[in-house]
């Protein structure tokens, strides 16, 4: 089968580098080379002899002219999270199989959250402040949490969401209550979690886990009303969308220094010099860093390289895309 890379160099570098190039060309006859920039003129020379086409962050979308001449195209697999920048609704309707890298991104992100969890539970910003000022004894405003005992909200049981259960329960934690609208009460139950109302959570989790989809459905979902909910001396962190938050209500809530956050990001991005979350005491705020950088990304390449060759040789793909779904998930 013939695989054309609709990669931008820096980014095909970065996810799959000479070696995963080497072994996809064991398994495919690789065509094209990866572009400083993806225009629509290369695809539209290349995807003619595509079966494969493997795309990522930069891509350009796949429209009706584009698929028109992919008279070969069997699959696309994504080198990313979501598929929608790639995807026109022509595509959803020519039942090409897409995957998905969003498993091996979840990784990463869940990893952060869990960081974010024990870390921002010991109230490790103000106690390295405190240190730094010269003092030593744990800072009497920052009242550390252990996660004995506590009760742990997720909103969103994806991939991130399904990992953080998994690293949440090796660490003895019994209760922990899920938002997800599309998991079963057999689900939650599988996945040994109890399913809660937003409400349920915002008022009585002692950590709360942002982690649901960006989508129409899912935009200001995390209201007012529900951060004034929140429990004095709780950890709240979003490494999902910043839309998802109504920040400006958040930044409120945390002005008043009850609880504290972890924010990885905003809406816009990047914020403002001056944005408030920057500077507050009670706020750890990172570049959006949670899920897809340095050799996470070659976990990126690795799980599309999986696919391609279960593809090759008759194998089911692990994850594909319910493009029928597609305005559910991110």
């Amino acid at each position: 089968m013939k695989c054309a890379l609709l990669l931008k160099e820096d980014i095909c570098g970065k996810i799959f580098g000479e070696q995963m190039i080497d072994d996809l060309s064991r398994v495919v006859e690789i065509i094209g080379r990866p572009q400083p920039e993806v225009r629509i003129d290369y695809v539209m020379d290349l995807i003619g002899e595509a079966d494969i086409a493997i795309t990522s962050w930069g891509s350009v979308k796949l429209e009706k002219a584009v698929l028109d001449r992919a008279r070969n195209l069997k699959l696309v697999a994504h080198a990313a999270g979501s598929v929608k920048p790639v995807i026109s609704r022509d595509f959803i309707h020519r039942n090409i199989p897409i995957t998905t890298a969003a498993p091996a991104i979840g990784i990463g992100v869940a990893d952060y959250c869990m960081g974010a969890i024990l870390m921002g539970g010991k109230r490790l910003k103000e106690q390295m402040q405190a240190v730094d000022a010269g003092g030593w004894k744990c800072k009497e405003s920052a009242k550390a949490m252990e996660l004995f005992g506590a009760v742990v909200g997720i909103v969103g049981a994806g991939f991130v969401g399904r990992r953080l259960i998994k690293y949440l329960q090796a660490f003895e934690v019994t209760t922990i209550w899920v938002f997800d609208p599309y998991l079963s009460e057999e689900g939650a139950s599988a996945l040994g979690v109890e399913k809660r109302s937003l409400e349920d959570i915002f008022s009585h989790c002692d950590y709360i886990s942002i982690n649901a989809p960006s989508t129409k459905e899912t935009e200001g979902m995390i209201a007012a009303s529900l951060l004034h909910k929140i429990k004095d001396n709780a950890l709240f962190i979003n490494t999902a969308r910043g839309a998802i938050v109504d920040e400006q209500a958040l930044i409120r809530e945390l002005k008043t220094g009850r609880f504290c956050a972890f924010i990885d990001v905003t809406e816009p991005e990047p914020p403002a010099p001056d944005h408030p979350l920057r500077n507050l005491p009670n706020v750890v705020m990172t570049p959006h860093i949670a899920g897809a950088v340095s050799r996470n990304l070659r976990r990126i390449g690795d799980l599309a390289l999986k696919e391609i060759n279960s593809f090759v040789n008759g194998k089911s793909l692990q994850y594909p895309v319910d493009l029928s779904k597609i305005d559910c998930i991110a």
